[in-house]
């Protein structure tokens, strides 16, 4: 197994969220693993103490304990087990193995943070529980003197135990902020895309079109550059979701959505404004070039071939109304009434065409 599978042990068939504070858990549990597996070497080569440092790598190995839980999804456990496992270990290093000059009881100051960040918010007691208990330990081990430790440190080397102690702390701390900064980054970008984005056709939905296509709007008229409107609306379509349903419905969204995004430039705004509406914003663009473009997107469209069956097969159209920015149209919003009108005129022409507002005007 890859550790990157390993990271992901447990995510399975859970929200964002809790899957990114899963990850983040598993990574904390190998890094704590990596953290007592180099103290028991320490233990046993440098320090020469056997019995220490084999009751060290006891305490390595419950840690890997976080992992095998939260595989089997029981993330809730896994974590206090992490914490109970890791203060117990700080209680017997501080005051079994060496004393509280070593400063190990420092890591006690991981457990509040660990805890808020790594429990769901719904946790409030097992993350203040944990927090005080790590507070009540770091100052019974703070104030209480162990006069015979297993192993007899030099000042030296009590030195250099508490070096190694706020040196690990930091990089944790760091590593696990790090860790969030980017699961914050990666949320909020997510929840731009939910909001501004149409969850069936993957289009800007109809709140971000009018943000962003005032934005180009507002940009034309001050550049004093050409800005069309192209919106189309799929003819019967009320028919093909009572007919076949509206997961074949569904099918022919996607289909035309895949056709309007393969004709479109990438400067172009396109959007899903309605349940069978679509309105592409084409800045830099006048209105006959515009007529262009939305004829190949009639023709792409009506060619089309929604299959139903391994024999049968729906094909579907629609209609396409044009709109320019003009002097008169100061708004972004009325570039869409006149587009709507000329949508409008071609239904009533029998559809499938497209008719710029000019034409309806005339």
């Amino acid at each position: 197994m890859n550790l990157k599978k390993i990271i992901n042990l447990g995510t399975n068939r859970q929200s964002f969220s809790s899957a990114n504070r899963i990850r983040t858990m598993n990574i904390i549990g190998l890094i704590t693993v990596g953290i007592s597996l180099l103290y028991s070497l320490n233990y046993i080569f440098f320090l020469k103490n056997q019995t220490v440092g084999f009751i060290n790598l006891g305490f390595t190995l419950a840690y890997l304990g976080t992992i095998a839980l939260t595989a089997s999804q029981q993330s809730k456990l896994a974590k206090i087990w992490f914490f109970s496992v890791l203060m117990l270990h700080l209680m017997v290093c501080t005051n079994v193995y060496v004393t509280n000059a070593s400063g190990f009881h420092l890591y006690f100051f991981l457990v509040p943070t660990g805890a808020f960040l790594l429990f769901e918010l719904r946790e409030r007691v097992e993350q203040v529980s944990l927090s005080l208990v790590a507070l009540v330990l770091f100052f019974f081990c703070e104030n209480t003197a162990n006069n015979n430790p297993l192993i007899e440190l030099s000042d030296q080397m009590n030195h250099m135990l508490y070096q190694s102690v706020v040196f690990f702390t930091m990089l944790e701390v760091i590593f696990v902020l790090y860790i969030f900064a980017k699961q914050i980054d990666r949320n909020e970008k997510q929840l731009i895309l939910q909001a501004t984005t149409d969850s069936l056709t993957r289009l800007a939905n109809r709140h971000y079109f009018f943000e962003e296509g005032k934005t180009l709007f507002n940009d034309a008229v001050d550049k004093k550059l050409p800005f069309t409107l192209v919106l189309l609306d799929l003819d019967f379509f009320k028919k093909i979701n009572d007919q076949y349903g509206h997961l074949v419905g569904d099918k022919c969204l996607i289909e035309v959505t895949s056709t309007i995004k393969k004709l479109c430039r990438e400067n172009d705004l396109c959007a899903r404004i309605g349940g069978e509406e679509f309105v592409v914003a084409m800045p830099n663009t006048s209105l006959k070039d515009a007529e262009k473009v939305a004829e190949r997107m009639r023709k792409h469209i009506e060619e089309c071939k929604i299959s139903l069956s391994e024999s049968r097969q729906l094909t579907c159209t629609a209609s396409f109304g044009l709109a320019d920015k003009t002097q008169c149209a100061t708004e972004l919003k009325d570039l869409l009434i006149r587009a709507d009108k000329a949508l409008y005129v071609a239904k009533e022409s029998g559809r499938n065409c497209v008719k710029p507002y000019y034409q309806q005007a005339a």
